[in-house]
């Protein structure tokens, strides 16, 4: 009988120790690898892999979805992290950086997460370098946005528009020189896209690219980007002279989707996209100066504020 009393007592040691390892078992934590895209555009950030899953900073995302259909704040107060959602993000700096590989101090958050005031507890939360990183596709689906993977590009995607209310002028699907996959969706994270379409033999198309590169750097934290677009036969030279020029923004290969607005037997050609997708203004044939370009982006940022 003592024998017996002694055995179970050794399984029920053993189960607890079992239990024990169980619950201290640490996630495997590694910087991950994978590229990123917000609506078909790269975006730059560091987001961790942990056990399989993408984890990534909040306030990471709450910066790229803003301006969105998927815009949400994020507040901390009392041990507790507040999302609201269709709110505009206000950044407190130190979005998007990169505080390089943090992976060792990953601990499971304790921060209780509320979702326009009501608690959630359906969320795999990390803390990681004092900061919060969230499942991406739990924070997806509990916010709206869309989640999905390109295996053969190791691409995680992100959309950020809401397909119902989706229409734009221009519907595209096409890739940039490198064979990033673009689509019409870019739109919806940019105040204001301005579509280029230039060759590399047009000399008015390549004496405005400097001015156009560097207003592309100048207005990028106010919400415009700057997208060339070329004839795919002609990619190989007109990726030199773009390297020669030292031309960063991305020049999508041309296909008869932008007929309608581009098509006009002349070069270059520039038409103004709002976030909506709508083409807004004229289609303007010829190039300007980086005074004259920024006067117009000026002019059409005020009316899509």
């Amino acid at each position: 009988m003592k024998l017996m009393k002694r055995a179970s007592a050794f399984v029920l040691a053993m189960l607890a120790a079992l239990t024990l390892c169980a619950r201290t078992y640490a996630a495997e934590v590694v910087r991950s690898s994978q590229k990123v895209e917000v609506d078909g555009v790269v975006a730059e950030v560091y987001p961790y892999n942990i056990d399989g899953s993408n984890y990534f900073k909040l306030r990471d995302v709450a910066y790229l979805l803003n301006v969105t259909d998927y815009q949400f704040n994020v507040e901390y107060s009392d041990g507790a992290v507040h999302i609201i959602t269709g709110a505009a993000y206000k950044p407190v700096g130190g979005e998007m950086a990169d505080d390089g590989d943090m992976s060792s101090t990953a601990v499971e958050s304790k921060h209780t997460i509320y979702i326009d005031g009501v608690r959630n507890d359906g969320f795999t939360v990390y803390n990681i370098g004092g900061r919060n990183y969230f499942n991406l596709r739990e924070l997806g689906k509990a916010i709206g946005f869309g989640v999905s993977y390109d295996a053969e590009r190791k691409t995680v995607m992100i959309d950020s528009v809401k397909k119902e209310n989706w229409a734009p002028d221009i519907t595209f699907s096409t890739t940039d020189m490198s064979g990033a996959k673009w689509t019409d969706s870019c739109f919806a994270g940019k105040k204001l896209t301005i579509i280029n379409y230039w060759a590399y033999w047009c000399g008015p198309c390549v004496r405005e690219l400097p001015d156009l590169q560097k207003l592309s750097v100048d207005y990028a934290d106010k919400g415009v980007q700057i997208l060339g677009l070329h004839d795919p036969g002609e990619e190989k030279k007109d990726s030199e002279k773009l390297k020669s020029l030292k031309i960063t923004y991305p020049s999508l290969r041309y296909t008869s989707d932008f007929d309608r607005y581009m098509n006009t037997g002349y070069m270059p050609v520039t038409v103004f996209v709002d976030s909506n997708g709508k083409v807004i203004g004229q289609a303007y044939i010829g190039s300007k100066s980086y005074d004259e370009w920024a006067k117009l982006i000026d002019d059409y940022l005020k009316t899509v504020q």
